[in-house]
């Protein structure tokens, strides 16, 4: 991969700026990880995404305006943001700099100018200060979007996850939780000491094991029995305290 390549946060309510924006950076050769048009789903993209640089309309139509939501994520990470502005207001203009952004970019946007911001951000992302918090979701947590709040999963009761595409259920005591995460996120958010993968989309947490069933090939769980792959059979054996 292109180390100049950076990840982007779009936050932007008007849905032509949005679109622009969008296929302005995928024609720089930089990746757009989430576009959203309010704070919640921002917050969300970001603590689930960790973007390299955001992009923030600072006249969000929402309670939480640019300048706020900017302060809520630097409590996490000290990301580069660059502030779009349909307005010249001297008082706003003095609220955001409190918040410290890149820059400024005034509305109707200059595609060159845009363009040089972006690289600028391109230089400061490869500083990378890292979350504030070493990890997140909160240690022992999940947390998932569901309408505007953010519902809280406790790890220990995760039984088993099952994941198609970019989609996957986490099974807990019966209930299913549906959450928008690949296969590739999802393990790296859960602790290797006790869950597994059994085959190319199941992982199970070993503490829920009932049995085995080797001639069938198959973990029973207390919430269902999740088939084990062929190639992943080895690799379960190996996680079990056998006698």
């Amino acid at each position: 991969m292109d180390n100049s390549k950076i990840r982007l946060l779009i936050v932007e309510d008007d849905l032509l700026v949005r679109t622009a924006l969008e296929m302005i950076i995928s024609e720089m050769g930089h990746e757009v990880v989430g576009s959203v048009d309010n704070a919640v789903d921002a917050l969300f993209e970001f603590t689930s995404k960790r973007p390299d640089v955001i992009i923030c309309d600072i006249g969000l139509k929402d309670q939480v305006n640019g300048i706020e939501l900017t302060r809520k994520m630097n409590m996490l990470k000290k990301c580069p943001v660059i502030f779009l502005t349909a307005y010249d207001n001297e008082d706003m203009f003095n609220q955001a700099k409190k918040v410290a952004p890149l820059a400024f970019i005034p509305k109707p946007i200059e595609r060159p100018i845009l363009e040089r911001t972006i690289e600028l951000a391109a230089a400061h992302a490869m500083e990378d200060v890292g979350f504030v918090v070493n990890a997140l979701p909160v240690e022992g947590c999940l947390y998932t979007r569901v309408g505007n709040k953010l519902k809280k999963i406790a790890i220990s009761d995760i039984e088993y996850v099952e994941v198609d595409g970019k989609y996957c259920s986490l099974a807990l005591s019966g209930r299913i939780i549906n959450c928008k995460i690949s296969l590739r996120d999802i393990i790296e958010k859960l602790p290797k000491q006790e869950f597994v993968q059994i085959s190319r989309s199941s992982i199970i947490n070993l503490n829920f094991i009932i049995d085995i069933d080797l001639a069938n090939q198959a973990v029973h769980l207390p919430s269902g029995e999740i088939s084990i792959g062929r190639n992943f059979k080895d690799g379960l054996l190996s996680r079990l305290n056998l006698i």
